[in-house]
């Protein structure tokens, strides 16, 4: 499935522009030094448009191992037994190419048992955080929904990193990476906007004859609006 292999990303990026709960500079530095070991899992939890995908693409990329990404939803089968078979293949394929497996909107795969109402919702968290644990390579994970985790899942990951939306000094920052120019001070008053807001609005920017800094800081706005609304829409 050439789809599910991602050996680097689309285009040049700014690491340094992702803002999470960690120093990930610092964590990534760990990960990848000479003689660390191999075997660690990443849980990545936040907002949509964090980031939480880019992070595993630049981590991948420092480990100079190809990215295997895989999401929940593609795992996920109505076949007994087949949600197992797919998790223990995805392992199986990652380690054999020496990759970096990504499961992407893990929550659908990992959630909470306590309310599972049937034995093979057991059964397959089970089977993932056997096959986490025994894993000799890098496993991360990423979900939007934190809290719908299992919590005992949740805590067998090595590492935990909540991303966030972009501070201040990391928006204007943005703003250069990705329009080629000084941020405006109207900038500062939008707020809470992703790295997901401006990769939306730099798509857009292919289609408009104007680019004034109001029309784009504008347009970051009403994207984080409609963004905001969903995902509270979707925490319901």
């Amino acid at each position: 499935h050439g789809h599910d292999i991602e050996p680097h990303a689309p285009r040049a990026f700014d690491e340094s522009l992702l803002t999470a709960d960690a120093d990930l500079p610092a964590l990534f530095a760990e990960l990848t030094r000479a003689g660390a070991p191999a075997d660690f899992s990443l849980l990545l939890t936040g907002p949509p448009g964090t980031g939480k995908t880019e992070a595993v693409q630049a981590l991948a990329r420092r480990l100079g191992r190809p990215l295997h990404v895989k999401r929940a939803s593609d795992l996920m089968s109505k076949w007994v037994g087949g949600t197992e078979r797919a998790i223990a293949g995805a392992f199986a394929e990652a380690k054999r190419q020496g990759a970096m497996l990504f499961f992407d909107e893990v929550d659908s795969l990992l959630a909470d048992r306590q309310g599972a109402s049937a034995s093979w919702e057991v059964s397959q968290v089970n089977e993932l955080l056997t096959w986490m644990e025994e894993h000799p390579l890098p496993f991360a994970a990423a979900t939007n929904h934190a809290a719908k985790l299992d919590p005992a899942s949740a805590r067998r990951f090595v590492f935990k990193v909540e991303m966030r939306p972009l501070d201040e000094a990391r928006a204007r920052r943005a703003f250069g990476h990705f329009f080629g120019r000084e941020a405006p001070v109207l900038l500062d008053r939008a707020g809470g906007l992703t790295l997901g807001d401006f990769a939306v609005v730099a798509r857009q920017l292919r289609f408009l004859e104007t680019q004034e800094d109001a029309m784009l800081v504008g347009r970051l706005r009403r994207g984080h609006g409609l963004a905001g609304k969903r995902r509270g829409r979707s925490r319901r």
